[in-house]
């Protein structure tokens, strides 16, 4: 995944248009929250420079191998961090498993833009010359920083990033998948009907060739990165959550505000993921009809859908929920 130039250039064909999917990554927001100020893609990203001051006493020893990984060029990452996957929530566990898999003349290639530059962190050395043997302790940097970084916000950050597709495959719907591409980033445009043009820190021209593009929204990016490799889709991860933001004043609950206590609360529980009525209660400690009272306002709303599976019904943000809750965090 490299960086360094001024634009990238996407050239869609129909099918490609078809297969363009959206994947939300644990491993990416990994990397993204781990990479330093010499890499473009993050450089100046308000987030994940105030995420990582907080975090930042909590980093575990472990995380040593993929930290000195990462940053050990401004030129990029090794393309086998950012493994292939299908569309939807991925698990880490399935994304390192497969990063595990990769074979070890792919390793030695994925390094080769280190060159032979003085000072490279001894894991460079020790994946040349070990191949998948030394991406152990890589794997294992990445599950200790997830579990003791980014596991207790997760719940959120999988909200956020949800909706921020979910309003993204409705610009797709309402005005087309060519407007929702060019929103990726700012200044991108079209070139003719098939070439997307992308302000990037690199320079680079990607036959899609049928296969696709898999979008892939991380938390703390500040620009667009991405990697292309032939029989797959290309990877393009971009800012998520990059809408406009209303700012709330620091003691106020905006969504208390708008629908009262009770059902703010209901939607916030509805947002830990989808639900029956009897497991609303439960998160709520109501009872089960007056978890349905709420579930019934909310659906009529148009915040909450409801699907019926079997005897029971599940409960679930639509986009407008989900955008409700994107512009109004909970509060600690």
């Amino acid at each position: 995944m490299a960086h360094g130039g001024k634009m990238l250039e996407l050239c869609f064909g129909v099918a490609d248009m078809a297969r363009t999917t959206f994947t939300v990554s644990p491993m990416d927001q990994v990397l993204g929250g781990l990479a330093g100020a010499g890499h473009s893609c993050v450089s100046g990203s308000i987030r994940r420079d105030r995420w990582w001051r907080r975090v930042r006493p909590l980093v575990p020893l472990e995380a040593a191998p993929l930290l000195d990984l990462i940053n050990a060029s401004p030129a990029g990452i090794p393309d086998f961090l950012c493994t292939e996957g299908g569309p939807g929530l991925r698990s880490l566990g399935d994304e390192l498993d497969a990063m595990l898999a990769t074979p070890d003349v792919r390793i030695r290639a994925d390094l080769d833009f280190y060159g032979d530059q003085p000072g490279l962190p001894p894991i460079v050395r020790q994946l040349r010359e070990e191949g998948a043997r030394a991406l152990r302790p890589v794997a294992e940097a990445a599950r200790a920083v997830f579990r003791s970084c980014l596991a207790p916000d997760w719940s959120d950050i999988q909200r956020r990033l949800g909706a921020d597709i979910a309003r993204r495959s409705r610009t797709a719907a309402d005005t087309g998948t060519g407007t929702m591409l060019a929103d990726l980033q700012p200044r991108a445009h079209w070139h003719g009907d098939d070439v997307l043009r992308l302000p990037t820190a690199w320079d680079a021209h990607w036959e899609l060739g049928g296969r696709g593009a898999e979008l892939r929204p991380n938390l703390f990016l500040h620009t667009l990165t991405g990697q292309s490799d032939k029989g797959r889709a290309a990877v393009l991860m971009y800012p998520g959550c990059s809408g406009p933001q209303p700012a709330a004043a620091p003691d106020t609950d905006g969504l208390a505000l708008l629908l009262g206590p009770s059902r703010a609360r209901a939607v916030r529980a509805v947002g830990q993921g989808p639900c029956t009525t009897a497991a609303l209660a439960t998160r709520l400690s109501l009872s089960p009809a007056t978890a349905s009272a709420h579930a019934t306002a909310l659906r009529a709303a148009g915040i909450i859908a409801t699907q019926r599976e079997g005897r029971q019904v599940r409960h679930e943000l639509t986009p407008l929920g989900h955008d409700l809750l994107l512009h109004n965090p909970a509060r600690p």
